[in-house]
């Protein structure tokens, strides 16, 4: 019997780990582990393709996890397969086939789903098929032979320390600089009505202490670069949430962790910890209205996450929030109040969404006492609700898209405050005025508004400056063009260069003589930028209004270099002659073309110097 378990993934990147599968295997016996293999697909390939791919392996059996995201395209290739192998076993497992279980067989002929938690499950499943036994009496196991009247409740791993781990036994594999998704908990304390994490259970399951220190230690000594933290509120109860960080600190603080925490709990204490981590903390605020947080099981003291979100920014932990639009009981004028409040505490990501109706929540069972008109298929969007119309939600999903674009992938955490005070502009009809002006003036439509994932930060930093003279040039206040335009590119090149590699120099570096005989090139990890005021003025004016910073600062034009050393970045202004080396090597130069005109003495340290911290790299011949 040869068993695949096949992830289709969102897109190739560093989250894309195969941990369900993986977590299903290491609960195989060892014989059956021994035949089955974890695969990985992504939606580049076509879906006959994909198949062949996996005939090609000659199956017996194919599990898949499914979730909303992919749900589509994994039933669809279900199908094909059952199509080319009739004989071939197909099973799914996931949050679609626990929430729509009978829907999910029919649409992917499968044999059977498992529904909850399937380690457990998948691996007594497997092993009946093997023995030619029944699976009737498997829990959570649902059979295609079944009729809905028999659905079984949802499987659940009734203790959890019995669970081998999937990186521990070496079923995922751990690289250096590779991602990590780790699982430190099961369930949620909360029971929001939109929300699947609780799966009918409320109540967090940690997962033993002394596994999560093994897997740490295991991360830590194969260098791996970032982790997913898989806990949905991972300071709930705020104890449990500091046990978690000091660990963390303890064996592997270099390691940066994407943590999703509950402002509520975030106390003193734990901001601290957290201000000692390299992390990014993801903060669920869904909408600022408390009335419309309340049906849904939610609460919000909008002072005290203020004060603690203001906290965590003075100590520089970098955080994001999340919000939904579409909510019962809101409207886009909510939403825009919503996006307002999130905003003005500087968040530097923020997230937002339509709502999902997901299969499985109390808003999924309740939509007509919700006055929800919503998509029965994936994604599951709203279309309306009984208080936000379909042209509401349109006018949301522009506004969403245009905060994305400016904000987010913009770079704008930096100055947007800024810019929407001097212009007296509330930050929600700033964003809806770049929309706009998008459309109107730029002649963009609003179908290439909405395609986020089209859009660039190199392709945005123009657009921010061409719309922010507009605005300045249309409420006279063109004295802050220049000194605006500086700050925007200043932090761009900042954020660009923290994401860039390391300017590194080569391994191996000429000697004199070869030095003057090679061609170079500039380092495409550094960035150099002619600004209208000096680098001193920029870093020393901070978050004042900009009709401040203007009186107390003198136009001063300067050559500024942006790079990344040891993760560090690094900002320096330059003298003309430098300035003019590096910007020669923007196309490939001789030695003697990048020190024409330089004073000889002068020439041969810029250019030593250049190459010894790597901002120049020497160009094979042509």
């Amino acid at each position: 019997m040869r068993i695949l378990i096949v992830t289709l993934h969102v897109r190739a990147s560093a989250q894309a780990v195969p941990l369900a599968a993986g977590c299903l295997k290491a609960c195989l016996p060892t014989s059956l582990q021994q035949q089955t293999d974890l695969i990985d697909l992504f939606p580049e390939i076509d879906t006959m393709s994909q198949a062949q791919q996996l005939l090609d392996l000659n199956p017996s059996v194919i599990a898949f996890p499914l979730y909303l995201w992919n749900r589509k395209d994994i039933l669809l290739l279900s199908q094909q397969l059952r199509q080319k192998k009739p004989d071939l076993i197909l099973l799914a497992g996931g949050p679609e086939a626990s929430a729509d279980s009978h829907n999910v067989i029919i649409e992917g002929a499968l044999d059977g789903v498992i529904r909850g938690e399937g380690e457990v499950a998948f691996a007594d499943s497997i092993s009946a098929l093997y023995e030619k036994t029944s699976t009737s009496e498997i829990p959570g196991f649902l059979s295609a032979t079944q009729t809905e009247a028999t659905i079984p409740p949802a499987a659940v791993c009734p203790d959890l320390s019995l669970l081998p781990s999937p990186w521990l036994t070496g079923q995922l594999t751990v690289e250096e600089d590779c991602g990590v998704l780790w699982e430190v908990a099961r369930g949620c304390q909360f029971n929001c009505a939109f929300c699947y994490d609780a799966k009918g259970l409320q109540g967090v399951r940690p997962l033993p202490l002394k596994r999560l220190r093994k897997e740490l230690q295991l991360f830590a000594k194969q260098q791996v670069s970032q982790v997913w933290i898989l806990d949905s509120t991972f300071n709930a109860p705020p104890e449990r949430g500091r046990q978690l960080l000091e660990m963390l600190l303890e064996l592997a603080p270099h390691i940066h962790y994407h943590i999703e925490a509950k402002a509520d709990f975030l106390d003193s204490q734990t901001i601290e910890l957290l201000s000692q981590l390299s992390c990014s903390v993801q903060i669920g605020l869904q909408s600022a209205s408390e009335h419309v947080l309340k049906p849904l099981h939610r609460g919000l003291i909008a002072k005290q996450m203020t004060q603690r979100l203001s906290h965590m920014s003075d100590v520089g932990i970098t955080f994001g929030l999340d919000l939904i639009y579409g909510l019962p009981g809101d409207n886009h004028s909510g939403f825009e109040k919503s996006l307002d409040f999130a905003l003005k505490l500087q968040p530097n990501q923020i997230d937002v969404f339509p709502l999902a109706v997901l299969p499985g929540t109390e808003l999924f069972e309740n939509q007509e006492a919700f006055g929800i008109q919503g998509d029965p298929r994936p994604p599951y969007l709203i279309r309306s609700n009984t208080t936000y119309s379909e042209e509401d939600l349109q006018k949301s999903h522009l506004l969403a898209a245009a905060t994305d674009i400016f904000y987010n992938r913009g770079r704008a955490v930096g100055f947007f405050l800024q810019l929407c005070e001097s212009l007296s502009l509330a930050p929600s009809f700033f964003l809806q005025q770049f929309s706009e002006w998008f459309c109107q003036q730029e002649n963009i439509n609003q179908s290439r508004v909405l395609d986020i994932e089209s859009w660039t930060p190199r392709g945005i930093l123009p657009l921010q400056q061409k719309y922010v003279r507009y605005l300045f040039s249309i409420n006279k206040k063109d004295n802050l063009i220049d000194i605006t335009e500086d700050l925007i590119n200043y932090h761009f090149f900042c954020a660009e260069s923290l994401l860039a590699d390391d300017c590194r120099p080569m391994e191996e570096r000429p000697n004199q003589s070869e030095l003057m005989q090679c061609s170079w090139a500039l380092n495409p990890a550094v960035e150099l930028k002619d600004f209208h005021f000096s680098l001193e003025a920029l870093e020393t004016v901070g978050g004042e209004p900009l009709k401040k910073i203007i009186r107390k600062v003198t136009p001063e034009p300067e050559k500024l270099i942006f790079l990344r050393q040891q993760g560090e970045v690094i900002v320096e202004s330059l003298d003309d002659d430098f300035a003019t080396l590096l910007n020669r090597a923007r196309n490939k130069k001789t030695t003697k073309q990048l020190l024409q005109g330089i004073e000889p003495q002068t020439a041969t340290e810029l250019m030593d110097f250049a190459v010894s911290q790597g901002l120049l790299l020497p160009e094979p011949p042509t």
